[in-house]
């Protein structure tokens, strides 16, 4: 008896965990697939070639020829003798002169880093207006992110910017002084 006794354990045994694996999957029907939308990052911009940049254009100043025609002087027309002019050397000189001008026109982007000085984070807006309008009655060229303060939002007080570092390591020291905190120099973000 005691062998049909197992026998019939393990049967339940294996029905109760074929229920626990299959049965989640029989009660939750179908299952709804949610893709996540991603947006793909550009790659790094083609450098522009030289040969692509337009061409200078040339400005003509017109203010001396219009001053002729309203004094009324009468203007003389001289004669001009033309001679064809081979067009496949014309097309060559510019293609020669085209490189060397462009490479001129090219702006170098490397600018150099802009700093400023960073006098501290406050909360409190009255402080942050009083400590800017003291500052700016001594000289500093002081301003704040965001540009009005608003109470209980903190605000930062900054005092430059300048591309000389070492101007603004002296600077530092006299607004230290004037303001009764300490400064910081950090980089400057116009953008902000």
């Amino acid at each position: 008896m005691s062998s049909q006794f197992q026998n019939r354990l393990v049967g339940v045994i294996v029905l109760v965990a074929l229920g626990v694996i299959f049965l989640p999957d029989i009660l939750d029907g179908k299952k709804q697939l949610q893709e996540e939308q991603f947006a793909e990052i550009p790659l790094r911009p083609e450098i522009v070639q030289s040969d692509d940049l337009p061409q200078p254009i040339e400005l003509i100043d017109l203010s001396e020829q219009t001053a002729q025609f309203v004094e009324g002087e009468p203007t003389e027309q001289e004669t001009v003798e033309t001679t064809p002019i081979d067009t496949a050397t014309v097309s060559e000189n510019a293609e020669k002169s085209s490189p060397s001008e462009a490479k001129k026109n090219i702006v170098n982007n490397d600018a150099s880093p802009a700093y400023t000085l960073q006098l501290g984070s406050f909360k409190n807006a009255t402080n942050v207006k009083a400590l800017v309008s003291q500052l700016r009655k001594k000289g500093f060229r002081a301003y704040t992110i965001p540009v009005k303060p608003v109470d209980g939002q903190l605000t930062k007080v900054f005092v430059g910017p300048d591309i000389s570092k070492t101007k603004l390591l002296n600077l530092q020291k006299e607004v230290d002084k004037a303001a009764g905190v300490k400064s910081a120099i950090v980089a400057y973000n116009p953008v902000q």
